[in-house]
């Protein structure tokens, strides 16, 4: 039996206030959603096991960033960024502001880190699906290309769809970036 690799990575949730990356955070990590809304002031964080099929001798956690989405926290969110292996830009497809400004929110995260894994997330799929929509899912995929997205995915906090699945793509992205597979 071989030995077990133990890895601890940092991912940050970016995107404006009310896109749903705390909900996304609380479904990932904990398997919950909560209907009423709590802005984050500065930052949390959780952490959560990744168990990855294809790398059974992986122990790998990952510590899930949920930082302040309004502008007047901007300043404190850089310091944030630091040590960080990768991150989710989300934003909300029912609201095409929070689709717009995430050129900004990836220049802010860069100014501070440099270029690392990332993964456009539109969330909020459950209300997209009720005619809601603002953000179409082929405009979602070019813009992907346009930021230099590693993919582009959607999903819904609230049932859990995709939810899964972007945090083992991150994981499996920093790993491949960092060497490690």
């Amino acid at each position: 039996m071989s030995e077990k690799k133990s890895f601890i990575y940092k991912v940050c949730l970016l995107g404006d206030g009310g896109v749903g990356k705390t909900s996304l955070v609380l479904r990932y990590c904990e398997g919950k959603f909560k209907e009423n809304y709590m802005m984050t002031i500065g930052s949390n964080f959780s952490t959560k096991k990744v168990e990855l099929e294809d790398y059974p001798n992986f122990d790998i956690k990952l510590q899930v960033w949920d930082l302040a989405g309004q502008k007047h926290f901007s300043f404190v969110r850089p310091p944030f960024y630091r040590g960080s292996s990768g991150i989710l830009m989300v934003f909300d497809l029912t609201r095409r502001s929070s689709f717009q400004n995430l050129l900004e929110w990836k220049e802010e995260y860069e100014k501070v880190v440099g270029a690392k894994p990332n993964i456009l997330v539109g969330n909020k799929l459950d209300l997209a699906e009720n005619g809601q929509r603002e953000i179409g899912t082929q405009e979602g995929d070019s813009f992907k290309d346009e930021i230099g997205a590693l993919s582009y995915h959607e999903t819904s906090a609230k049932d859990g769809r995709g939810v899964e699945k972007i945090f083992k793509e991150i994981t499996l992205d920093i790993l491949e970036k960092s060497g490690k597979i």
